[in-house]
């Protein structure tokens, strides 16, 4: 009878959930079909795929689109739906904060990830934004590589799907860099792999997932796979004269690498790498997202993801675009090559993930941590006013205005991520109101040349922005962050003036890609101003579970909409 009362129940259960999910009741009291799936009225798909792009550019989705495969990027932006107004909603704009965000569904103001590294006010120490020391490298020996979760407040999206399939399903990241593997798989991740360049180069994970790697990442290791990477070297895909959409490959923006005398190709990796000692200089090459793609691949069929009906999730991080883009800058022919190879693996991917979990039957997203700025210097040559930001005399002129006004350089505890972090116990042995020093030094470092905008601490917790400032207050924890917050000007750069980099509150480094594909998602697109926070509780809502636990966003209407 027991065993009869609960069938039942769970019948009813279905039906509920099914009325619910596939319709209304309409007048004569029958289903009607308003916003059908795409998976024949599945509730949840098998497979949730997560990929994050490091540096990419919205720009960098139309540049060479006629160079791009119609099974890569064309086939996202063709049969998926498309926010072409997406954005980072705070400052600085970085991997670690970039991946906490994506996934958490908010912003380093509440997620606490507001740098990849920073001042700790607690310890007086640095911080990774992954660092643990609690737990043991797990395929190496190397301490660096000491890393988990944990200094994340909050849960994310990943971990939320876990929760509704009452910890069922799986959780796998994988990542070039560590941040870039951790941060999208949350608290609750089976596993988290990152790849080392030492010791001939390998993926490697930590104690807080397992005590050992599995079999079938050991005989990834193993493989030739790595090694013959290197061997074929890095050659320009195309004819060099089909580059259109970049600078000569000889460019004087261009930073040397790989111990070159010319940032040139073709480029010599098994030369580079000390005959395979040494794999990092794959980092800095296409190949890097090709590992990605090999080693999850991989890891989809050994851990068996999408295999059944509890929804499992794989997350992808291509880190190498970064590495590429601050060494040659935005408009290198290296980085078209990067972006050409990339959309060819993303294409096999794809197939791969039709294959073996079933065109349909998997949810995908693509996005990107971060875009990049055009290297200042190619601006100046085209008569852009822009300039660099020099950091250095920056620091040496906080530290003189502060001796100056109030007799001691010890006030400033420390400068970095556009912070200025000022000392407690000094200020409080000479007497000084905090928010007198904070308001003083917001206004004098706006003399500095470069200088955009200032904040302080005080002005974060009690005021309400707009504009560039509200990007400030969304990166600003009150935990972590410094006392005066700034922002330099547009286009400019704290860097060597060749290569480029990120980190600033205008459109180059926060309109970034946000594509969903697959299960339950229409072709479609919407030029509404969509903000990082809001990918966490579109996936979400899609899937129908409880966002993650701080997320303050909101799901993308327009991806149910279009199906009305």
């Amino acid at each position: 009878m027991k065993k009869a009362r609960y069938i039942l129940l769970l019948a009813l259960v279905f039906i509920g959930a099914a009325i619910t999910i596939s319709g209304k009741v309409s007048d004569d009291n029958k289903i009607s079909s308003d916003n059908e799936s795409s998976t024949s009225g599945e509730i949840a798909p098998k497979l949730v795929v997560g990929i994050v792009i490091d540096q990419m550019r919205y720009d960098y989705l139309y540049r060479y689109w006629d160079q791009y495969s119609d099974g890569g990027f064309k086939r996202l932006i063709k049969g998926g739906f498309s926010c072409e107004n997406h954005h980072f909603s705070y400052a600085p704009t970085y991997t670690g904060p970039g991946h906490a965000s994506i996934y958490a569904g908010t912003t380093p103001a509440v997620h606490g990830i507001i740098a990849n590294d920073w001042w700790s006010k607690e310890t007086k120490e640095w911080m990774y934004c992954v660092a643990d020391t609690t737990v043991t490298p797990v395929g190496t020996t190397a301490e660096m590589e000491k890393r988990s979760p944990r200094n994340i407040f909050v849960t994310n999206m990943s971990d939320e799907i876990k929760l509704a399939n009452n910890y069922r399903g799986k959780i796998i990241s994988v990542s070039i860099k560590d941040r870039g593997a951790i941060l999208p798989g949350g608290k609750l991740a089976d596993a988290a792999y990152w790849f080392t360049g030492i010791e001939g180069g390998k993926f490697v994970s930590s104690s807080y997932y397992m005590d050992v790697l599995p079999k079938w990442a050991q005989k990834f290791n193993d493989s030739k796979t790595i090694k013959n990477y290197l061997k074929e070297g890095w050659k320009p895909l195309l004819d060099m004269d089909e580059y259109t959409q970049s600078n000569p490959d000889d460019s004087p923006y261009e930073k040397v690498f790989m111990e070159t005398t010319k940032a040139v190709f073709p480029y010599d990796l098994w030369a580079h790498s000390q005959g395979g000692k040494n794999a990092n200089v794959l980092k800095e090459t296409p190949f890097g997202n090709n590992l990605i793609t090999d080693f999850g691949l991989l890891a989809l069929e050994e851990e068996k993801l999408g295999e059944d009906d509890i929804v499992d999730v794989l997350t992808l991080s291509y880190s190498s675009p970064d590495y590429i883009g601050h060494n040659n800058g935005t408009r290198s022919v290296e980085i078209q090559d990067t972006y050409l190879r990339l959309d060819l693996s993303l294409e096999y991917l794809f197939k791969q993930l039709d294959e073996k979990v079933g065109e349909g039957e998997y949810l995908l997203f693509l996005t990107a941590d971060h875009g990049a700025a055009i290297v200042p210097q190619e601006l100046i040559d085209h008569k852009v006013n822009v300039e660099y930001f020099d950091r250095n005399s920056f620091v040496s002129f906080v530290k003189k205005a502060t001796s100056k006004r109030y007799g001691s350089k010890k006030i400033i505890e420390n400068m970095s991520n556009s912070q200025i972090f000022l000392s407690d116990k000094t200020m409080s042995d000479l007497g000084l109101v905090k928010k007198e020093v904070e308001d003083f030094l917001a206004d004098k470092i706006m003399e500095f040349p470069g200088i955009f905008i200032t904040t302080t601490a005080t002005l974060m917790r009690e005021g309400n922005f707009s504009g560039h400032r509200l990007l400030l207050q969304k990166g600003y924890n009150q935990k972590r962050s410094g006392n005066i917050l700034y922002a330099i000007n547009p286009g400019w750069i704290s860097y060597p003036e060749t290569g480029t980099t990120h980190g600033s509150p205008f459109n180059y480094d926060t309109h970034v890609p946000f594509i969903l594909y697959g299960w339950g998602i229409e072709a479609g697109s919407t030029t509404r101003r969509t903000l990082v926070e809001d990918i966490a509780p579109t996936i979400t809502s899609l899937l129908h579970v409880q966002a993650p636990m701080a997320s303050t966003g909101n799901p993308v209407w327009e991806v149910n909409e279009i199906k009305k």
